[in-house]
């Protein structure tokens, strides 16, 4: 069943639209769409039963959503999510939850004052590939886990090849960019997989030559407060996408290519590494995470990843990125276009 009311979302670029087509093939068909362009409005609105449009968010606010999705940059996240809490409605928060942790708190406090969901987009959790590692790691196939080698990357030029990528949020600073909070679904999966940290240390740095005034890399080693040690590197400088991770047990280990779909197993007890390749379509994680959106409005529960989730996790970015910062400790790191 879904929950009465108009579904805003705020920010129509790639993401917010796919959010759309996903809420609206799960039975939603009351939207209202704000975006501060007028060509993503009309590419957003293509196929929908007459929403409402408009490239102010307070007049999105004056047409009474009951749920919102905020798809804009990084460092709007927080004060649209505040404003949203505040007249009541339910709000699913696209990563990362801010750029900073001033107002996080009194985010927090709102949320329980007005008894909504408010929802981290943390799309991985939802990941076919993802889940079963969870599974495989709570089985104790491969005993107990003594250290992560978690990696991934890709070419932010690539990204979304259609769009010049130095004026997009993630190579913008003011804009919370950067590899680490754009990247940031990776420590989420850390948190969510093996616990919770301890220490952190990491090297930030840019080190290619693309055009923006943020980090292109992140290099990190954590120590949870469970005792397992996990090595944590992201980028955007990698031409081939890469996505993998390495958990060592004591009774094996597990090799899991998250973009093929590959799970590789080895035992001690036989001496033999066994092979899974689990099929999935990319689009189907965020189908099922917007469906566990409406559910926990509907049912008025608790989400998986809620806004104390997201502060944690963001608190751990950017502990991460204040570490060893590079980029911020060598001059002349100004944008060159």
């Amino acid at each position: 069943m879904i929950p009465e009311g108009k579904v805003l979302v705020v920010g129509c670029g790639s993401i917010g639209r796919r959010h759309i087509r996903n809420f609206q093939s799960l039975g939603v068909k009351n939207f209202i769409l704000c975006d501060t362009s007028e060509e993503n409005l009309k590419l957003a609105s293509m196929g929908l039963e007459a929403p409402v449009l408009t490239t102010n968010f307070k007049n999105a606010l004056v047409n009474a959503p009951s749920m919102a999705v905020i798809c804009t940059p990084s460092s709007l996240h927080l004060e649209m999510a505040c404003e949203l809490v505040r007249g009541k409605v339910h709000v699913l928060i696209e990563k990362p939850l801010s750029d900073t942790l001033d107002g996080v708190t009194e985010l927090e406090k709102l949320v329980d004052e007005k008894g909504v969901v408010a929802m981290m987009a943390m799309c991985y959790r939802f990941h076919p590939i993802f889940r079963e590692v969870k599974k495989i790691l709570g089985a104790g196939t491969i005993g107990k886990v003594y250290h992560v080698n978690y990696f991934g990357g890709h070419y932010l030029p690539d990204w979304h090849p259609k769009a010049d990528y130095r004026i997009e949020y993630a190579a913008r600073k003011t804009l919370g960019g950067g590899v680490i909070l754009t990247s940031i679904h990776g420590l989420d999966n850390i948190r969510w997989l093996f616990g919770e940290v301890e220490e952190a240390y990491a090297f930030v740095d840019r080190v290619s030559g693309l055009e923006m005034d943020v980090e292109d890399l992140a290099t990190a080693i954590f120590r949870l407060k469970n005792g397992i040690y996990v090595n944590w590197q992201t980028d955007f400088i990698q031409r081939a996408n890469q996505h993998r991770m390495v958990v060592a047990g004591s009774n094996g280990t597990l090799r899991v290519d998250f973009i093929t779909g590959v799970i590789e197993t080895y035992s001690a007890v036989t001496g033999k590494w066994s092979s899974e390749t689990h099929s999935f379509e990319i689009n189907e994680m965020y189908v099922v995470e917007a469906r566990h959106f409406l559910e926990s409005v509907e049912k008025k529960k608790t989400p998986v990843a809620d806004v104390k989730d997201g502060h944690r996790t963001l608190r751990l970015a950017l502990a991460v990125k204040g570490s060893r910062n590079l980029l911020e400790e060598r001059p002349g790191t100004c944008r060159t276009a």
